[in-house]
């Protein structure tokens, strides 16, 4: 596995681990920390999820060493012959620009200078404009059209990592957060270690209902027009609606993004393996 594949894996699955670097790949490896320390820098200030996976991709990094080290490779010139070399043919390149991808698109937004950055990118990797679409709807979906009849289709037909689709009704806070006159399909629950599942959301014809970072809270599928398809350091989870953004940071619900594909009719995205 080349080490933007490792690095691909490690953003994409918070249970992995980044295996420790050949000597032959260490130039790698500062050529693609180097890329996402210059996209966070992009428009002046690192975002608390941008710098939440650079923690994840240097955990050998303390806090105080992670900020120095990103601001000493904020001063340098982007090496963008060592990215090359460190992306030798057109499959590792194309996950360059995916990699590049998570860290523009954490928010489950896209500003102007950010896309702007992506496609910098793109024209250094030697990759053509519907390269950075294609990279962009791999991490954020725009919704055009709900399909709700297939939420019980998805659920029965989905490989959960650590959700448990469960068909009682909801007895937490979550209980609060449902429409008078729903149709449930099922509540979502994590499994605890040494202790009872955690109830963390519930799945109904009209629509979700989760556990917030700002508290639970139902979303009609209609509401929603974007969504992040890919868990993301800083928050697993995000949603854009019609009334604002919302974000789940609870790491175990890394499928979420998987659900909504198959609601909305789209083919999953693949995981690196």
């Amino acid at each position: 596995m080349s080490r933007v594949h490792a690095y691909l894996r490690l953003i994409d699955d918070p249970t992995s681990a980044l295996p420790p670097a050949a000597p032959t790949e260490l130039g790698d490896d500062t050529a693609l920390l180097s890329l996402l320390v210059h996209l966070a820098f992009a428009d002046g200030i690192v975002q608390g999820d941008e710098f939440a996976l650079l923690e994840r991709v240097r955990p050998d990094l303390s806090m105080a060493d992670l900020m120095a080290w990103t601001m000493e490779e904020s001063q340098s010139p982007m090496a963008w012959d060592a990215l090359l070399a460190a992306l030798p043919d057109a499959s590792d390149r194309w996950a360059g620009l995916r990699f590049a991808a998570r860290m523009v698109c954490l928010d489950g937004n896209l500003a102007a200078d950010e896309l702007e950055g992506l496609r910098t990118v793109a024209r250094h990797l030697q990759l053509d404009e519907q390269s950075v679409s294609r990279a962009v709807d791999e991490v954020v979906a725009r919704v055009e059209e709900a399909s709700p009849e297939a939420v019980a289709d998805a659920l029965r037909n989905m490989l959960w990592d650590e959700l448990v689709p469960d068909r009682e009704p909801p007895t937490s806070d979550i209980a609060d957060a449902l429409p008078p006159g729903g149709v449930l399909v099922c509540r979502l629950l994590v499994h605890a270690d040494g202790g009872d599942d955690e109830e963390v959301g519930a799945v109904l014809q009209e629509g979700l209902a989760l556990r917030f970072d700002d508290g639970p809270a139902f979303v009609p599928w209609g509401s929603i027009q974007r969504y992040t398809r890919v868990p993301v350091p800083g928050a697993a989870f995000h949603l854009h609606t019609e009334s604002g953004h919302l974000a789940v940071s609870d790491g175990r619900l890394r499928d979420l993004g998987t659900l909504l594909d198959v609601v909305y009719g789209r083919r999953p995205v693949e995981r690196t393996a």
